[in-house]
């Protein structure tokens, strides 16, 4: 795949000149003329030598890749191995057990898949964030984004590089967001770009398609001729074949003495060779490149499209602001599109996106530090595969076969022994006073599957998957090591989905400007929910009574966030039950800080329906989402209650200084001698309440809610104070009585 040779470069110039003299792709932003041909032309020659030389310098790492993931299929033997282990009677076994390491990452992904949400960019703007999460929701869900999230992730770990595709779909049966994933075998990225952002610092991509003839002609009509010329060509896979140490990998059926002819593997160069030649479905090889180039641009230098550059085919409202705004030119990296053959450009253009990016998107698994290079889990793990293998077969052998040892002239004929040493049911006939004895080799057969084990072992920890983690049987005894356990292999495997989290940010900002830019028309979109009535969402439906637009999506720009869920999922666990447990203990004498941190223990954990459960958590206890801005009824609300609060506090002031002011009047009408008495009595009361109060406080405890004062009350009691603190003194010096509130 993807080789360029010397054959190619001269039939590539021949047509190069066919086409020149004859009829070209006739398309706004493609190639419009002759002299934009010949451009075109001369990009196509240089592009073509740059995926020859990608393809060349990616052929180690992407034969790699291929052996990573045939191990993981099962074929983890070479053919000339395989062959001298039948040709001695020892079956090529394969007990993968490498393959459980990646079943767990790959479904730990599936489990723990990531929400998101857009944010606005802008003030006032909330609510269009929350119609395009919406929609980006929606988009999902027709284009299957989650399986195909998952496919690339588990190809990334396998293999080390897969690729997710936001796109948009020209069929226009079908919605025109388009999001997918496209595997690494037809995807040449550009080999030297190191940054986390592949947009950041790459120059190029380049893409294999194979198309129906029929097809091809009708979607590049004025390539007809090339293109038919080009079928059949350049369509044999071979080179990404999987090849080890000189030798394609096999398994035990695909052998001399053993070959599944049901099935036409591509092991067969031969049979496939004939296949391909003789199809009746015609095909032709295309090449989609992305590419960028310097440019000199205008770019806005302020206003609402400040940094922009001014490009009004893209977006109109450029044309608009051009005039009003400054701009100033600069040189910038533009992307351009590419749609040939290996022999000739078929469509060349400049990118209609906005956004100026790739719209394949990396999913990394690790990348070599020398040279960046991907590799995923399997391939340190492959060479312990091979030997748990070996080890298994030779242990088999090794308990399938019995060593004779006899003295000489034991038996007639020692061929006809080993037959029937081989049988269940044998009888062998030996010579009086001649030794004949079976050797089972039990050393050897318990060294092997010692190893074997040992291999077992050795593929989990260089995986990263613990016994825990897989729900094995282990000598950790308490439930804390068994957690502490499982929280080390989420850790090991930790990197695989960071870089699912940073791909995931890449794409949903891609199809966040693929919304804003191509959703312009009116449309009605269906929203579902399990357990949620059906929601019809109206976008950029235009009002008659107001000249506006509704939810026009066009019309501001948002931002992309991934809400980051914890993956280490028994750390998490843990640290929920903690928070339960100490809300337990908080409810016992605070129930009402439970009811009002409820909504944000909930937010924290992992469950189906969660925004569902926090709504009507915060409904009953009149809590609002903290994240959105209030309403003006939800603002009139707040101010009416303030406003009560305040009155219901100027109130309780008033009535204070009303009691305090009666309760001067009273003092004042006593004589001296009833003064001095009241004095020495509240004196007395006093000290009673502070030994009452002492003594509860070292036995509430036992008391519910409130029983400090309770209990308070009570010790005073029996101190030979008077029930609601009223003093002994003469009735016409009573105090009024205040009742206690507890604490």
């Amino acid at each position: 795949m993807f080789e360029v040779n010397d054959e190619d470069d001269k039939k590539r110039r021949e047509v190069i000149k066919d086409l020149e003299a004859s009829e070209v792709e006739d398309t706004e932003g493609g190639v419009a003329d002759t002299g934009e041909h010949s451009q075109a032309a001369g990009r196509h020659q240089r592009l073509m030598q740059l995926m020859d030389y990608e393809s060349r310098r990616q052929a180690g790492e992407r034969q790699q890749m291929s052996i990573d993931e045939d191990y993981h299929d099962h074929l983890q033997w070479r053919a000339e191995d395989a062959q001298v282990l039948l040709e001695r009677g020892q079956a090529p076994l394969v007990y993968n057990q490498g393959r459980q390491s990646l079943e767990w990452i790959a479904g730990t992904e599936k489990r723990m898949r990531k929400d998101y949400k857009v944010l606005p960019r802008e003030q006032n703007d909330e609510a269009m964030a929350e119609v395009k999460t919406k929609l980006i929701k929606y988009t999902d869900d027709v284009n299957l984004t989650v399986w195909h999230r998952s496919r690339a992730f588990k190809q990334a770990a396998i293999g080390g590089l897969s690729w997710i595709e936001e796109n948009l779909n020209p069929d226009p049966e079908q919605e025109i967001i388009y999001s997918g994933s496209e595997d690494w075998r037809n995807v040449l990225r550009d080999s030297h770009s190191r940054n986390v952002d592949y947009n950041t610092d790459a120059r190029y991509q380049f893409r294999r398609r194979v198309l129906d003839l029929d097809y091809a002609c009708a979607l590049l009509p004025n390539s007809r001729k090339h293109l038919i010329a080009m079928a059949g060509q350049n369509l044999d896979d071979t080179q990404d074949e999987p090849w080890y140490m000189g030798e394609r990998l096999t398994n035990s059926t695909e052998t001399e003495w053993g070959r599944d002819y049901g099935m036409e593997h591509s092991i067969f160069p031969g049979v496939s060779e004939s296949f391909r030649l003789n199809a009746p479905r015609q095909s032709v090889e295309l090449i989609e490149v992305a590419y960028k180039v310097p440019e000199t641009v205008k770019v806005f230098a302020d206003g609402e499209f400040a940094g922009q550059v001014v490009n009004a085919s893209i977006d109109p409202r450029h044309k608009e602001m051009v005039d009003k705004a400054n701009v100033y030119e600069t040189v910038k990296m533009r992307m351009r599109l590419m749609l040939a053959t290996r022999a000739a450009p078929c469509l060349d253009l400049s990118s209609p996106f906005r956004h100026q990016r790739f719209t394949l998107i990396p999913v990394w698994g690790y990348r070599r530090a020398r040279d960046g290079s991907p590799y995923g889990v399997w391939r340190g793990m492959r060479d312990i595969q091979d030997d748990l293998n070996k080890r298994h077969s030779k242990a088999q052998w090794a308990l399938s076969n019995n060593r004779i040892i006899m003295d000489e002239g034991a038996v007639d004929d020692i061929e006809d022994v080993r037959r029937e040493a081989a049988l269940p049911n044998g009888v062998i006939v030996k010579r009086k006073d001649k030794q004949l004895v079976f050797d089972q080799n039990q050393t050897d057969l318990a060294s092997n599957l010692m190893m074997a084990d040992r291999n077992s072992q050795m593929l989990r920890d260089v995986g990263g998957v613990t016994n825990e983690n897989l729900g094995r049987d282990t000598n950790a005894s308490s439930g804390r090591a068994i957690l502490a356990k499982q929280d080390q292999g989420s850790l090991t495997t930790s990197e695989l989905f960071d870089n699912l989290l940073l791909a995931i940010k890449q794409a949903g900002r891609l199809r966040l400007s693929h919304i804003e830019q191509f959703y312009t028309a009116e449309k009605v979109i269906r929203i579902t929910g399990e357990s949620r009535p059906i929601e019809w969402l109206e976008i950029n439906k235009f009002d008659p009574a107001t000249g506006r637009i509704l939810n026009d999506v066009t019309a501001r720009e948002a931002d992309f966030v991934v809400d980051t869920q914890d993956y280490r999922s028994s750390l998490a666990q843990a640290a929920m039950e903690q928070i339960f447990d100490l809300l337990g203990k908080i409810a016992t004498f605070a129930p009402q800080v439970v009811m009002n941190v409820l909504d944000l223990v909930v937010q924290s954990v992992d469950i189906k329906d969660k925004d569902e459960w926090i709504a009507r958590i915060r409904k009953i206890n009149g809590q609002r989402d903290p994240s959105k801005p209030m309403t003006p009824e939800e603002e009139q609300a707040q101010l009416a209650a303030a406003q009560a609060q305040q009155k219901q506090q100027q109130i309780q002031d008033e009535t204070a200084e009303a009691m305090l002011a009666k309760l001067h009047k009273e003092i004042d009408k006593l004589d001296a001698d009833t003064k001095l008495k009241l004095a020495d009595s509240i004196h007395k009361n006093v000290s009673t309440m502070n030994v009452a109060t002492d003594t509860a406080e070292r036995i509430a405890n036992a008391y519910e809610p409130g029983g400090l004062a309770e209990a308070a009350d009570e010790i005073a009691t029996a101190g030979g104070l008077t029930d609601q603190g009223a003093a002994q003194v003469p009735e016409a010096a009573q105090l009024p009585t205040i009742p206690h509130t507890q604490p």
